[in-house]
C-alpha cells in the first residue's frame, strides 16, 4: 500500500472514526441479538403457527429492516459522534428519542406491509425488539456510568466512619455548587480511576444549602470548613468556581490551608486545551501564586484580539520563553490559521511541542529553530512561511548577566532586532510587536538600555515603513522563568531565608497570560512606530510580596520565613517607570492599553551611532559598547548606579 493509500486509510479508519465504526458494528450486532431475543420470547409456546409460518419466510428480512431503521435513526441524531464518558441528559434523551422514532417508522412500514403483502409483523414484536435494542445500547454507551454508580454505592456505605473508605479514592470536600461544581462531581462519579469522591460540598448561597448534587449534599458555606473536613475525613478540597476574582479566591485559599489538606482547583474554560473540550475543561490543578496576588485582569476586547491573530499566519520569536510561549499559546487559541515558533533553545522548543502535541493540530504550527542573530535564517523563515504579523519577543532579559555581556545583549537585543524589522519588510508582513519592558525607561542597566534602543529603531524605521510596527512596553510578569515569584517560592520550600535586594524596592507585576492577552490585543492598534504601554496598575513593594507568599504557604513571615536584605545589583533601580517624564499617554480603544507620545529621533544622528554601536559590539569592545549604549540612551540612574 502506497504512502497516500495508507494516510487515507488511517484518516477513515484510525482516531476518531476507529471508535465511531467500532460502536456502530456493535450497535447492528445488538440490535440483530435483541431482534433475535424478542423472536424467541415472543414465538413462545401457544403461539398461532399459521401466522408464524407467514411471518418466518420473510423473518431476514424483517430482521433487517428494524436493525437498519434503529442504526439510521441513531446515525440521524448523531448519536455517534459523543465522547460517552462524559455523556449527559442531552445524549441519554438523543438515544430515547431515536428508539421512539425508529418505533414510529416501524409502525408505519408495518401497516404498508400488512395492507400490501397481507403480513403483519405484530406491535407487540416490535415493542419488545425496541426495548431489548435500547437496554443493550444504553448498557454500551454508559456501561462506564454504570460502573462508576457501584462504586459511588460502595464508597457511599462508608461515607460516615471515613475509616473504610476504598484507599484509591481521595475523600474530597467541593467548594461551588454551581454548574462547574456539579459538572465535576458527575465527572468523579464516572471516572472513578481519576482517584476523587466527593464527600461534600460547600457554597456561601443559602438557597443551595442543604440540598443535593447527585447524593452529594451541599452542608453550608465556607466558614464550617475545617468542621465539614474533620466529619468526613477528607483527604482533598478542591474548588470548583471558574468565575472568581483575585480577592475571592485569596481568600477561599486562605480558609484552605488551615485544614492542611491538598487544594486542588478545577481549570478555568481559558486553560482548556484544544479538542476534548469536557476532558481538558474540567481537569484539576494546582493553584498558581499569581492568580492569588495583586489586581483582578482587564477584560478581553474580543474585536481587538480576532483583530490581531485570527486566521492569520502568526510568527513568534523567542516562542519557547515565558512570553513567548504564552504569545503561541493564545495564538492558537485565538484561531491563527498558522503559528510558527522561532526560537534557539532547544530544549524549550521541544518541550512546547510535547506540550502541543495533545492539545493541538499538528498542521496548525511549525517549531522552527533559529537564532534572531542570523539574518540569513531569518530571512529564509520569512520567505518560506509569509507570516501576517511577527511578535518579536527574543531577546537576553536577566539584568545582572547582562551588566558582564554588552556585547552581547547589543547583538542580540539591538541587532537581532533590526534582523527581525528588515526582513520582515522584505516578506511583506503587515504588522510587527515588539515585546519591550519597562526597563527601557531611565535605564539603569545594560539591558533596559538595549531594549530602549530597539524601541527607538522601531519608531525610526515606522514613520517610512508600510509594515504596520509598534512596541509594547510591560514590566515584570509573575512566574516567569527567573523573576521572583518562582524564586521566592523555591527559597520558602526550602526552608529560607528569602534573599531581597532592599527593603522599599518596588515593581510592577502582571501575570504572563493578562499581559499576552493586552499584547495581542495591542498588535491590532499598531501603525507607524507607536509605544504602547500597558496599564500595570499600581507597583508593588518586593518585600510584601515575599510576606504574602510566605503566608500564602500557611507560613509567617520573618517568624517561619527569614526575610535577608542583601544590597542592590549593578544597573538595579528601586523602581521602574514605565514612560519618560516629557512622555504623555492618550487612552486606546482598551483601558488597559496606552499609546505614549514619544520625543522625535533625529534619524540622521541615530542611524550614524547604530553603525558605530554595531561596529564595537561586532568586535567586542566591551567599554566602548557600553559607554555607546548609555550615549544613545542618557540615564541619570546609570551615573548613580555604577
Amino acid at each position: 500500500m502506497d504512502t497516500k493509500k495508507n494516510n487515507r486509510f488511517k484518516k477513515l479508519f484510525g482516531g476518531k472514526n476507529k471508535k465511531i465504526i467500532v460502536i456502530l458494528l456493535l450497535d447492528i450486532i445488538f440490535a440483530a441479538g435483541a431482534f433475535l431475543l424478542a423472536r424467541v420470547v415472543y414465538f413462545a409456546p401457544g403461539t398461532s403457527y399459521d401466522w408464524f409460518e407467514r411471518y418466518a419466510k420473510y423473518e431476514i428480512l424483517i430482521a433487517a429492516v428494524c436493525v437498519f431503521v434503529t442504526v439510521a435513526m441513531l446515525v440521524i441524531l448523531d448519536s455517534y459522534n459523543t465522547v460517552w464518558k462524559y455523556a449527559g441528559r442531552v445524549e441519554f434523551f438523543k438515544i430515547v428519542f431515536a428508539y421512539l422514532a425508529s418505533a414510529g417508522v416501524l409502525f408505519i412500514l408495518d401497516v404498508i406491509v400488512r395492507e400490501a403483502m397481507g403480513i403483519a409483523v405484530q406491535p407487540a414484536l416490535i415493542v419488545m425488539y425496541l426495548t431489548f435494542s435500547l437496554i443493550l445500547s444504553s448498557i454500551l454507551r454508559y456501561g462506564y456510568g454504570i460502573r462508576s454508580f457501584f462504586v459511588y454505592l460502595k464508597n457511599k456505605l462508608f461515607q460516615p466512619s471515613g475509616d473504610k473508605k476504598d484507599a484509591s479514592l481521595l475523600r474530597t470536600v467541593v467548594i461551588g455548587a454551581g454548574f462547574t461544581g456539579t459538572a465535576f462531581i458527575n465527572r468523579c462519579f464516572n471516572n472513578p480511576d481519576e482517584g476523587y469522591f466527593p464527600v461534600a460540598l460547600l457554597d456561601d448561597n443559602p438557597e443551595k444549602q442543604k440540598s443535593k448534587v447527585y447524593g452529594v449534599q451541599v452542608m453550608g458555606g465556607l466558614s464550617i470548613l475545617e468542621d465539614v473536613v474533620k466529619k468526613y475525613r477528607a483527604d482533598a478540597i478542591v474548588i470548583a468556581i471558574i468565575l472568581i476574582d483575585k480577592a475571592r479566591l485569596r481568600a477561599i485559599y486562605t480558609e484552605c490551608l488551615r485544614c492542611h489538606l491538598p487544594i486542588k482547583i478545577v481549570s478555568a474554560l481559558r486553560d482548556a486545551g484544544a479538542g476534548d473540550l469536557a476532558n481538558s475543561a474540567l481537569a484539576l490543578r494546582d493553584i498558581k501564586a499569581e492568580e492569588l496576588l495583586g489586581r483582578d485582569e482587564f477584560k478581553v476586547n474580543r474585536a481587538l484580539l480576532d483583530e490581531a491573530v485570527r486566521d492569520k499566519t502568526v510568527l513568534v520569536t523567542g516562542g519557547a520563553g515565558s512570553i513567548g510561549s504564552e504569545l503561541c499559546r493564545q495564538a492558537l487559541r485565538g484561531g491563527c490559521k498558522r503559528l510558527v515558533v522561532f526560537d534557539m533553545h532547544e530544549n524549550g522548543m521541544f518541550e512546547l511541542g510535547e506540550e502541543f502535541k495533545g492539545k493541538f493540530d499538528k498542521g496548525k504550527y511549525s517549531l522552527v529553530i533559529g537564532n534572531v542573530r542570523e539574518r540569513a535564517r531569518v530571512k529564509e523563515v520569512l520567505e518560506k512561511f509569509r507570516p501576517d504579523i511577527v511578535f518579536h519577543a527574543a531577546a537576553y532579559k536577566h539584568v545582572p548577566m547582562m551588566e558582564f555581556s554588552a556585547t552581547e545583549a547589543v547583538k542580540n537585543n539591538v541587532f537581532g532586532t533590526l534582523n527581525v524589522i528588515r526582513e520582515s519588510q522584505s516578506a511583506n508582513v503587515k504588522r510587527f510587536i515588539f515585546i519591550s519592558t519597562d526597563k527601557a525607561v531611565n535605564p539603569a542597566n545594560i539591558m533596559g538600555a538595549s531594549k530602549r534602543i530597539a524601541e527607538m529603531l522601531v519608531q525610526d524605521i515606522g514613520k517610512s515603513s508600510k509594515m504596520q510596527m509598534a512596541a509594547v512596553r510591560f514590566g515584570n510578569v509573575l512566574g516567569s522563568t527567573g523573576s521572583v515569584i518562582p524564586t521566592f517560592l523555591r527559597q520558602i520550600q526550602e526552608g529560607g531565608p528569602i534573599t531581597l535586594t532592599d527593603r522599599y524596592i518596588r515593581r510592577y507585576f502582571m501575570t504572563i497570560p493578562e499581559s499576552v492577552r493586552l499584547v495581542l490585543q495591542a498588535g491590532s492598534l499598531a501603525k507607524q512606530g507607536d509605544v504602547f504601554v500597558l496599564n500595570m496598575g499600581e507597583p508593588v513593594f518586593i518585600y510584601d510580596l515575599a510576606c504574602e507568599l510566605i503566608r500564602l504557604n500557611g507560613l509567617s513571615p520573618e517568624k517561619d520565613i527569614e526575610i535577608r536584605i542583601t544590597g542592590l545589583r549593578e544597573g538595579e533601580k528601586m523602581f521602574e517607570e514605565l514612560r519618560y517624564d516629557k512622555e504623555t499617554v492618550d487612552e486606546t480603544s482598551h483601558e488597559g492599553i496606552f499609546v505614549t507620545r514619544l520625543a522625535e529621533i533625529d534619524s540622521v544622528k541615530f542611524r550614524a551611532q547604530v553603525k558605530k554601536l554595531e561596529a564595537y559590539a561586532t568586535g567586542e569592545y566591551y567599554q566602548e559598547t557600553a559607554d555607546m549604549i548609555f550615549e544613545m540612551v542618557p540615564s541619570e540612574y546609570r551615573t548613580t548606579s555604577g
